[in-house]
């Protein structure tokens, strides 16, 4: 017998729907829900239930599993997005006090850096507007960011490059250049600067299924992502990402997050930034 996890909700939810939410996510995009985000998931699908006037989420699910369409809309609605410009700044110090250095001193003429799991685009504003911002840069690098997430919302959002004065304050004034109103935007928005938007290219990419882009990668910034996945998924998207990554590139993690197994491939630079060695 179905056990209802609560009566006075809007839609009929029992415990097997949240089960059968946690195993259709994590077939379609390996990310693991925990019995903490019961709560989460009603409230998420609830309007996906409303949209289509769908009373039951065994239904709704019976929907997602046949439709594709809905499928992607129901891993976005199940996405969590928390993301702002400069989020752990000590990242980005490092990127332009040792990381660009060391690969000017190098004679590297072609960079690529991936933003795995880039939200709305955020991050890889931030790193384009480091990049920009380095002095004694040398001349004719071929240089872009590969921005990829799985919530194709937030790439609709990254691509726009729209964003309130709220997310804006935080940046300090050397920075505020690249942002500036134009007609797209409301009177409490600014636009990110068209300079900044041709280094970056949003994708859709589920970390799950194939890669097509081939590498090889400098940095991979992969923060807040991992913390999704089981065990056994964090340790093979690691190995995959070291797969992209060229000797002595970089990969960056969120700071609860670990190499795991993997550690002997990298040099620990601190603060959850690692160099591959071999």
């Amino acid at each position: 017998m179905a056990t209802n996890l609560n009566k006075h909700r809007e839609f009929e939810y029992c415990r097997e729907d949240f089960e059968r939410v946690v195993k259709i996510i994590y077939r379609v995009s390996g990310i693991s829900l925990s019995e903490r985000k019961e709560d989460m998931v009603y409230s998420r699908l609830a309007r996906r239930l409303r949209k289509h006037g769908i009373q039951r989420f065994g239904e709704y699910l019976d929907f997602v599993v046949q439709d594709t369409d809905e499928q992607k809309a129901f891993v976005n609605a199940l996405t969590t997005n928390l993301t702002h410009f400069f989020r752990e700044e000590h990242h980005f110090d490092h990127l332009e006090d040792v990381f660009f250095p060391k690969l000017f001193s190098t004679n590297h003429r072609r960079i690529r850096i991936w933003s795995a799991g880039c939200s709305t685009g955020e991050e890889p504003y931030t790193l384009s507007m480091v990049w920009h911002n380095l002095k004694n840069k040398p001349k004719g690098i071929d240089f872009k960011i590969l921005a990829t997430d799985l919530d194709t919302n937030v790439l609709d959002t990254g691509r726009a490059g729209i964003y309130s004065d709220e997310k804006l304050a935080p940046i300090s004034s050397e920075y505020t250049k690249w942002f500036s109103r134009d007609t797209q935007c409301r009177s409490n928005q600014k636009i990110v600067s068209d300079v900044l938007k041709k280094d970056v290219h949003f994708k859709q990419l589920n970390l799950m299924q194939d890669w097509p882009m081939k590498g090889p990668f400098q940095l991979i910034i992969c923060r807040n992502v991992l913390i999704y996945f089981d065990r056994h998924t964090q340790e093979k998207l690691i190995a995959r990402y070291s797969e992209m990554l060229e000797v002595g590139g970089y990969l960056i993690l969120g700071h609860s997050e670990s190499l795991g197994k993997h550690k002997l491939n990298y040099e620990n630079l601190g603060k959850t930034i690692f160099r591959k060695i071999h």
